[in-house]
């Protein structure tokens, strides 16, 4: 009777330090989880970098669809275009 108490003992042994081990080192291991998890954070953090540029550009196609006179700064500013008659100057530092 006791040695198959030993043994029952030794088997549940076997199994606890297999599932230890694999907690520790196996594919789906409590570091690995770790480092998914910051990973999952840093794509997050990339994602909502991109999407707050996406609202950026949304607001300036908006801008350019429909308000001539910020239309009109970028034309003058960007590409030094002038309206008819008008004299440019560029100082030059």
């Amino acid at each position: 009777m006791h040695k198959k108490k030993y043994i029952a003992i030794i088997a549940v042994l076997f199994l606890l330090s297999i599932v230890v081990a694999e907690l520790l080192f196996g594919k789906n291991s409590i570091p690995r989880q770790k480092q998914v998890k910051q990973e999952i954070a840093m794509y997050q953090a990339k994602v909502d970098s991109l999407n707050a540029l996406i609202e950026q550009y949304k607001k300036e196609i908006e801008l350019l669809e429909n308000d001539s006179i910020y239309k009109e700064g970028i034309l003058r500013s960007r590409y030094g275009m002038s309206r008819k008659g008008e004299k440019v100057f560029q100082l030059v530092e």
